[in-house]
């Protein structure tokens, strides 16, 4: 899979899918974390071990999400 881009909010994000699953997220080069996506009963709930704010997380998840449909 390619990397691609988002845009969440003022945020230009670079997205590039690693193995397993795994997304490196990108802003302006510098690499801001990975993130990746588990299941949760029948949700969906994206996931960091990097210093990540959980809602931030989760709202790059949604649109790694929508970009992959």
């Amino acid at each position: 899979m390619e990397p691609f881009d988002i845009q969440l909010l003022e945020s230009h994000l670079r997205i590039e899918p690693l193995d397993n699953g795994l997304y490196r997220v990108m802003e302006e080069g510098n690499k801001l974390g990975v993130i990746y996506a588990e299941a949760n009963g029948d949700q969906v709930v994206w996931d960091t071990q990097d210093e990540l704010e959980k809602d931030f997380v989760q709202q790059i998840g949604e649109l790694i999400t929508e970009h992959n449909m």
